[in-house]
């Protein structure tokens, strides 16, 4: 009987010391940092917490003192976008004198590839000076308006060597800086010329849309000579292509896309436009690629 009594105050002391541990002021600490000690680890806190701007804050901090492949941050930029009306809600203590569009393009056809990064504004308030830095600080555009202005106002780059690399950049509005997560966008071609000549089309692998952003945007444009744009966006035509095999799995991602059934009389150019964007802040940010095929050969795509 004694025996039986030491066992029953054993388990009950044990069973003491077990709920203490589990609710001690130590455990809580412990308990507020579930996410590994990185670079990222604020950033996911604050989203765990709903705390979305300071998520997207504590991001950009991130990404402008370290050096983080795009793989780690790329969900978390995702689901902020996701969180704000595809960034209409991420606030800013810069106030914009303008409504500003950066463009990130990749320039394609049939024989090159370039890249040109195009700054657009409109509806500006006050004379504007905007300056575009990459993560290494190199100034990649400039634009200069002198006077303010309802009308729509662009500004390229010079051609890229190299696709704009992933990460932090800052947007010079008047001297005061405006931070940009930009993310890659040419890992997958969006429009490519069809490697089955037979199918008369380009091919259009469209990126995934965005949750809470617009739909990806394709259309076909007419260019002159000088490359300005003839008339408005035409909307593509697009038919799925039919798997070469049993074992395709992406075959509903891919298109055909037919060119226009008319061609404008100065027109020098066709080229096939594929973009998306999003907003970060009041800044609109776009991806484009771009597929252009001269007059003299789009006989083969008719």
């Amino acid at each position: 009987m004694n025996k039986l009594v030491s066992l029953l105050l054993n388990y009950l002391l044990m069973s003491s010391l077990l709920l203490s541990c589990l609710f001690s002021p130590i455990t809580h600490a412990k308990a507020d940092n579930w996410f590994a000690d990185t670079p990222l680890q604020s950033s996911y806190s604050a989203l765990s917490a709903d705390q979305t701007l300071l998520a997207w804050q504590e991001l950009q901090l991130s990404l402008s003192q370290n050096q983080i492949s795009e793989h780690y941050w790329q969900p978390i930029k995702d689901a902020v976008l996701s969180k704000t009306q595809c960034g209409k809600e991420l606030i800013s203590s810069v106030n914009l004198p303008a409504n500003i569009d950066v463009s990130f393009i990749n320039k394609n056809s049939v024989n090159n590839q370039g890249y040109q990064i195009k700054i657009s504004a409109e509806q500006v308030t006050q004379p504007l000076i905007l300056e575009l830095f990459d993560e290494n600080n190199t100034l990649l555009v400039t634009a200069d308006i002198p006077q303010p202005t309802e009308e729509y106002i662009e500004f390229e780059s010079n051609d890229l060597l190299s696709a704009p690399k992933a990460g932090i950049y800052q947007l010079s509005i008047n001297g005061v800086s405006y931070p940009l997560v930009i993310s890659s966008f040419t890992d997958t071609a969006w429009v490519h010329s069809s490697i089955h000549r037979a199918s008369k089309s380009l091919v259009v692998t469209p990126p995934a849309n965005k949750i809470s952003c617009a739909p990806v945007v394709m259309n076909w444009q007419w260019f002159d000579e000088q490359y300005n744009q003839l008339g408005k966006h035409i909307s593509m035509q697009l038919a799925p292509v039919m798997p070469i095999t049993s074992a395709a799995t992406d075959s509903n991602l891919r298109y055909l896309a037919k060119r226009p059934s008319t061609t404008p009389s100065n027109a020098t150019w066709l080229s096939a436009v594929v973009s998306q964007f999003e907003y970060q802040g009041e800044v609109k940010v776009e991806y484009v690629q771009r597929f252009s095929l001269p007059i003299s050969t789009i006989e083969t795509y008719r």
